[in-house]
């Protein structure tokens, strides 16, 4: 029974992680066209917070985008937008439950984006709402720190979550904070946004040492669901590990700096950041490969059948948690005289979305 429930438990996590068929995540990307009708475009609000400037546009089809900037204007600042377009470019390619990011170079005009000489970024619309909106939303932590043993925890609550951890580690991100990924409570699905803070630490590294102290102390117990979503972490990491070796990544960060129109070798300090994090790549695909290795040995010593199996583990209901009520007003949400052209089930789902990126930007 126990291998059955491991076997499920698994496939379950490959159905979630299965080609995304969601509205607005998948929409093409047209609107960067330099053809395209930029006329059809309709901006509906501006949101800010301490980091970011945010635009809400909709197109001729009623797709909802975000235009992104960052509020600093130097060079090395920009570099937020290529280490998000290389952390979407990986979630992309591997199918991982995030919203898809277009680079807009400098220089290029489309309707929203606040400062044309900038580089920006065009990002789809995920569903759901912040796990921060959820209540007992402690329980969804899995913020990448020192806490590691809290994190196997929390992620081994829902099938989709072990293969997000993997990607932060993968990609060094330790910013997934409560308001920076949704839950869709109709699919039972999770989706990231926001990943300008990756490529600068080498989470992988970080999370061999837990392994090492977890290896070394006999006393330490797991239950199944936290073996079953370290062999799903470990499997992510293993496909990530295969298809994304350091020269392809540092490739792919020279392509981004340049759709950007970031110029490196007019700018040190801009070269030596972008240095960093090829360096940083390299040295954390070196240590994931450590970390599979590590995890192998943790997770034979409980396959089925072997000791130090807790069976008393909290059983969580994801989907029976309730989302805390927006308390930004619908009137304020959308700009004046704004015609969207579009029915009021459409009207209905813009507002949603506004409501819920409008909390997931304010925390």
């Amino acid at each position: 029974m126990s291998r059955l429930l491991s076997f499920l438990f698994i496939i379950f996590a490959i159905l979630l992680n299965s080609p995304i068929n969601s509205h607005d995540v998948n929409c093409s990307f047209d609107i960067l066209n330099p053809q395209y009708n930029k006329n059809k475009i309709k901006i509906l609000k501006h949101m800010d917070n301490h980091r970011c400037h945010f635009v809400f546009i909709k197109d001729i089809a009623n797709n909802l985008f975000i235009i992104k900037q960052v509020n600093q204007s130097s060079s090395t600042m920009q570099l937020k937008m290529v280490r998000e377009m290389l952390a979407a470019y990986i979630a992309e390619s591997n199918n991982l439950q995030a919203n898809r990011v277009r680079m807009i170079p400098s220089n290029y005009f489309i309707p929203g984006k606040q400062d044309i000489t900038r580089p920006a970024t065009l990002h789809t619309i995920v569903p759901g709402c912040p796990v921060s909106t959820l209540s007992n939303s402690s329980k969804l932590d899995i913020k990448q720190s020192i806490k590691e043993r809290s994190v196997i925890h929390n992620m081994s609550l829902h099938p989709n979550l072990p293969a997000i951890v993997a990607f932060d580690t993968f990609i060094g991100n330790n910013d997934r904070s409560k308001g920076n990924f949704f839950y869709e409570k109709k699919s039972n699905t999770f989706w990231m946004i926001d990943m300008e803070k990756s490529f600068m630490h080498n989470l992988c590294s970080t999370a061999c040492k837990a392994l090492h102290v977890f290896l070394n102390d006999q006393s330490l117990t797991f239950t199944r669901a936290q073996i079953n979503g370290l062999v799903i972490y470990r499997d992510t990491l293993k496909k990530l590990i295969k298809e994304h070796p350091p020269h392809t990544l540092h490739k792919k960060l020279d392509d981004f700096v340049s759709q950007a129109g970031i110029k490196p070798a007019s700018h040190n300090k801009v070269a030596e950041r972008i240095q960093q994090y090829k360096h940083t790549i390299s040295e954390s695909y070196t240590s994931a490969q450590q970390l599979v290795a590590l995890l192998d040995k943790l997770i034979n010593r409980y396959k089925p059948g072997k000791r130090r199996y807790n069976y008393n583990y909290e059983q969580f209901n994801i989907a029976a948690m309730q989302q805390e009520p927006c308390s930004c007003p619908i009137d304020q949400l959308m700009m004046h005289n704004t015609d969207l052209l579009c029915s009021e089930e459409q009207l209905d789902y813009i507002v949603d979305r506004l409501h819920a990126y409008s909390h997931a930007f304010s925390t």
